[in-house]
C-alpha cells in the first residue's frame, strides 16, 4: 500500500499460510503514525474481512489516541478503510491477470479470506468476481464466469436453467460423479466452510455478464437426485405401441 493523496499512508498486508482449523486464524495488522504505534487490528480502519491478514499500515494522517466512536464517525478513516479493500482487489486481479496458472496454485490457500471479502463487501464482491475461482474435481480452476462458459451448453435444462454440479465429498459421491462424468457433465468440488454461503450469494446475485441468465443459475448437489433429473433435457424418445396396446 502506497499513497500521497488525499491522505499519506504506506504499508504492507499478507496472507498468512493457513490449515483446515480455520477458526484458530486471528490476523494481526499494527497501525502506526510516524512508526508510531497506535493500535492492532482497528475494525474502522481496516475492513472486518482483512482482520484475518496480517501487516502493518503507517499512517501520518491517523490520530495519535484512537478513539473508536470518534473514528465511527470519521469520513476520513472511512476513505482509508475503501482504500485498503479497493488496494487489496486490484492486486489480486492483477496477479490472477499476470499468471493464471500460478494464482490457482494459491487459490485453496487464499480462498477463505477472499470468500468472506466477498460475503461481507459489497465493493470488495464486485471486484472479486473476476477472480474468485471455482475448482473442479479434476483440480481445474475458473471464474464462475469462465465456468458457466465451459458448461452452458451441456448443463442447461430443457426450461433453460443453467445447472452447476457439485460435491462436497468425492469419496462418497463417487457413483454420482461418474454418471454426471458419462453425461459429458462437469462437478465442481464445494467442501469449503463458506462455500454453501457463496454458492447461495451467486445465485442471488447473477453474474453481471450473465444478465439474461441471472435467475437461473442452480447449484445442485450431485447426489441429489438421479443425474437425468439434475438436469431434465427434452425427451425425443419414440414409443412402438401399437393404437391397440395405447388404448389398452
Amino acid at each position: 500500500l502506497n499513497v500521497d493523496y488525499p491522505f499519506n499512508l504506506t504499508g504492507i498486508l499478507y496472507f498468512p499460510k493457513i490449515n483446515t482449523e480455520y477458526d484458530s486464524i486471528e490476523g494481526t495488522i499494527k497501525l502506526y503514525n510516524n512508526q508510531v504505534f497506535i493500535a492492532d487490528n482497528i475494525k474502522e480502519v481496516i475492513p472486518e474481512f482483512l482482520m484475518l491478514l496480517k501487516g502493518v499500515i503507517d499512517c501520518p494522517d491517523l490520530p495519535l489516541n484512537v478513539s473508536r466512536s470518534a473514528l465511527q464517525n470519521d469520513g476520513f478513516v472511512k476513505k482509508i478503510s475503501e482504500y485498503i479493500t479497493k488496494k487489496v482487489a486490484d492486486k489480486l486481479a492483477e496477479l490472477y491477470k499476470a499468471d493464471k496458472d500460478e494464482f490457482a496454485k494459491k487459490w485453496d490457500d487464499i480462498k477463505m479470506f477472499i470468500q468472506f471479502g466477498m460475503l461481507t463487501d459489497e465493493k470488495f464482491y464486485d471486484k472479486a468476481t473476476g477472480f474468485a475461482l471455482y475448482k473442479s474435481i479434476d483440480n481445474k480452476y475458473a471464474t464462475l464466469s469462465e465456468y458457466i462458459a465451459q458448461v452452458k451448453e451441456a448443463q442447461t435444462d430443457k426450461d433453460g436453467n443453467l445447472v452447476l454440479l457439485y460435491t462436497n465429498d468425492p469419496d462418497a459421491h463417487y457413483t454420482y460423479i461418474e454418471r454426471a462424468k458419462a453425461k459429458g457433465y462437469d462437478v465442481l468440488l464445494m467442501d469449503g466452510e463458506l462455500d454453501v454461503h457463496i454458492m447461495s450469494q451467486a445465485e442471488q446475485k447473477g453474474m453481471e455478464k450473465e444478465k439474461n441468465s441471472e435467475d437461473k443459475l442452480r447449484f445442485v448437489r450431485i447426489d441429489s437426485d438421479t443425474i437425468e433429473n439434475l438436469i431434465r433435457k427434452e425427451e425425443n424418445t419414440k414409443d412402438n405401441y401399437s393404437d391397440e396396446q395405447k388404448e389398452g
